[in-house]
């Protein structure tokens, strides 16, 4: 899938020039803003390979979705003059589904770019955010940054490889001064031979602070960091106060992922944003960023809620596999009276517990320190994730439970019939489920 967009002519004309197309990746952070603008204003910090009419170079950014429109405006308003001063190609790009065979969104490629795209609903791409809303998840603070490597460099690559195809290119990355630990993975990535990464940024021996420093001398601003608002990078000490700032100053903007972590949370109470730094909610609570917080309990009461059944199956203290079904739809009110009607019906009172603002209907939890062991529970949160489970789940599933649990489990299925009629699949059923719904989780 392709927005409608206005093209330069056929590929620089490199093609008869023989000249090496420059790629910049353009987060529109401070590094790559710095890199970029400084790469038009100076031609003392350009490669070697860039032509002196800048014809070969491409400035390439790709939207998440979850980008704060403050970033946006500011690139629209001092980076997008430049580039259509020195007629330079700019190149926006988003992924079109959550499926690498869905393609890529081509939001603009143009010498002449006047705006920025990063609302996918007003764009029509598919925001990073809206996977993880359906998956019931939210980006992992540990781990090698898979959701930046999948919204952003996925997209990229694709473009590019249709683009450029075999022919060799340098690709301007703007790690900063600090950052020499990133350098030297993305340096190994050389596609053959195809691919020449340089860091100008690093290069110069500038930090994020010097970068800053130089955009501030330019257009009298202080250039903030490009991330998503829920990025879970942002919650430390130095990036805290600055997206604080942003929640409070675009509350309609930052609503949504506050409710998306509220049922995230649901369905693993150890799943809050900020992992070991706590959740969300909490800091804005500590921040007093009260419109923010009004909105999102706002659009978490007036939602469609579900009853969901979560069963996990540990090899290890952080490695699961999980299933997560709908068993009901209704307001908040139906579903949280089903809950607690489920646990009288089941005479497990003492199973229905509040915890971390959720309340729980724990048939199964872990217990000391051996493993493989099973979590299973019913809880009741806006219905927005999908059904899923990997597949082979069941299997293992039914390895790693008793009898008393499996006849649990169809004592719920009962209940739940009597009490909606609907169920959740019984010990029996639940195959079927496991073998329709795969994927990671």
């Amino acid at each position: 899938m392709e927005a409608a967009v206005s093209r330069p002519a056929p590929l620089f004309e490199l093609q008869h020039t023989g000249a090496t197309p420059v790629c910049w990746s353009y987060g529109m952070g401070a590094e790559s803003t710095a890199g970029v603008v400084r790469t038009l204003l100076d031609p003392g910090f350009r490669p070697p390979e860039l032509l002196e009419d800048l014809s070969n170079l491409i400035v390439m950014t790709a939207q998440t979705g979850d980008e704060w429109s403050s970033t946006a405006d500011l690139v629209e308003r001092h980076v997008l003059p430049l580039l259509r001063q020195y007629r330079v190609r700019m190149v926006e790009v988003a992924r079109a589904g959550p499926a690498q065979r869905d393609g890529i969104v081509v939001l603009q490629d143009t010498r002449t770019p006047q705006r920025m795209h990063a609302d996918p609903v007003e764009h029509g791409f598919f925001a990073l955010s809206d996977e993880h809303r359906g998956n019931g998840v939210l980006p992992q603070l540990g781990g090698s940054r898979k959701c930046s490597s999948k919204a952003k460099g996925g997209p990229l690559d694709v473009w590019r490889a249709r683009e450029v195809g075999s022919r060799p290119y340098v690709h301007a990355v703007g790690f900063s001064a600090t950052e020499g630990n990133r350098i030297v993975g993305d340096a190994a990535v050389t596609l053959g031979g195809q691919r020449r990464a340089i860091y100008p940024i690093h290069a110069a021996g500038l930090s994020r602070e010097d970068c800053r420093d130089y955009l501030h001398e330019l257009f009298g601003v202080w250039w903030p960091k490009s991330c998503c608002r829920q990025c879970p990078f942002s919650g430390g000490k130095t990036g805290w106060p600055e997206q604080l700032a942003r929640f409070q100053a675009l509350p309609a903007e930052a609503a949504p992922h506050l409710a998306d972590e509220y049922v995230t949370v649901a369905l693993n109470k150890r799943s809050g944003l900020f992992g070991p730094g706590g959740t969300l909610r909490e800091k804005l609570e500590l921040g007093q960023a009260t419109a923010v917080l009004a909105l999102a309990e706002e659009a978490i009461a007036a939602a469609d809620w579900a009853l969901y059944r979560v069963r996990r199956c540990y090899s290890a203290p952080a490695a699961a596999w999980r299933a997560v079904e709908v068993v009901h739809r209704g307001d908040r009110l139906s579903a949280t009276l089903l809950l607690a009607e489920l646990a009288d019906r089941l005479g497990r009172r003492p199973g229905l517990r509040h915890e971390g603002g959720h309340t729980r209907l724990w048939l199964a939890e872990r217990h000391g320190d051996r493993y493989p062991q099973v979590e299973e529970f019913y809880v009741a949160a806006p219905a927005q994730v999908h059904d899923k489970a990997r597949e082979g789940f069941d299997t293992r599933w039914r390895t790693c439970v008793g009898e008393d649990l499996l006849d649990l489990e169809d004592e719920t299925a009962a209940a739940l019939i009597d009490l909606t009629g609907t169920s959740a699949p019984t010990s029996a059923e639940s195959s079927l489920f496991a073998a329709t719904n795969t994927g990671p989780q």
